[in-house]
């Protein structure tokens, strides 16, 4: 269903453009996190998106991944983690795109972040590559957790750091309907 909808977003465009689709083998996000005791770090595999191209030029981009799928391997860390984030309610983040700028390997990217059910402009800079028939996009960029409406967890009294870093590898393969 997640796939028909972005198929579905961009079907339009597809007759004078190449749809790239999310390789999930071979891609990941993840997030790093901080408390005065100690750091910790969770990631996803189970992206899933589409970039649309124009003479090999990336004008659009979607990408999505489950709250659930991120694994910090600790299972008591995760399972309160979902809580905190309420992912019953808000089971997905997600990045949309139309206005980037591709410059020598370098994408800037100018779209909208949503989690938790709040959505924020984000402006980020990845490298963009193409290596034999796959696109490689690679990048990081910081987030505040308040800005999300989050109340920050608590751990012997003390809020973890208002501060996550979010690093993403996408591998991109043609996609063909």
């Amino acid at each position: 269903m997640k796939n028909f909808f972005l198929v579905l977003l961009f079907l339009p465009m597809l007759h004078s453009a190449q749809q790239l689709r999310v390789d999930t083998e071979n891609s990941y996000i993840s997030y790093e996190a901080s408390h005065p005791v100690h750091d910790w770090s969770g990631t996803s595999k189970a992206v899933q998106g589409v970039v649309i191209l124009e003479k090999d030029i990336p004008k659009r981009i979607a990408i999505a991944t489950g709250i659930s799928s991120f694994n910090s391997k600790n299972s008591n860390r995760d399972a309160h983690a979902l809580e905190v984030l309420d992912a019953l309610r808000f089971p997905k983040v997600s990045f949309y795109s139309d206005d980037m700028i591709l410059n020598d390997g370098t994408l800037t990217l100018s779209g909208a972040l949503k989690f938790h059910g709040v959505s924020i402009p984000l402006k980020t800079v990845a490298s963009w590559a193409k290596r034999q028939d796959n696109w490689i996009l690679e990048g990081e960029f910081n987030v505040k957790p308040s800005a999300f409406n989050i109340k920050l967890p608590s751990f012997m009294l003390v809020k973890m750091r208002d501060n996550m870093r979010i690093r993403f590898r996408l591998e991109l393969r043609t996609f063909v309907p």
